[in-house]
């Protein structure tokens, strides 16, 4: 009955999922983080250690040498 366009009686109609303001506002969350997660990562390649990689300067260590700034 279903395929002829036809209901039974006291059957629920799906509602589709739609978008809302939460939804904007998690992608805007989502944005906001990417962001941030990338300015971090360049500042923390600036002061990352000049003998490493351009990409590992991030997460490497200064161990006993003293954090040296590029002058700019």
């Amino acid at each position: 009955m279903n395929q002829l366009g036809m209901q039974m009686p006291g059957a629920q109609r799906r509602r589709s999922a739609s978008l809302n303001i939460y939804t904007g506002l998690l992608a805007v969350a989502v944005l906001c983080l990417l962001a941030a997660v990338l300015m971090v990562g360049v500042q923390a390649n600036k002061v990352g250690p000049a003998d490493s990689g351009e990409y590992v300067r991030a997460i490497q260590t200064h161990g006993d040498n003293p954090v040296k700034l590029p002058s700019n």
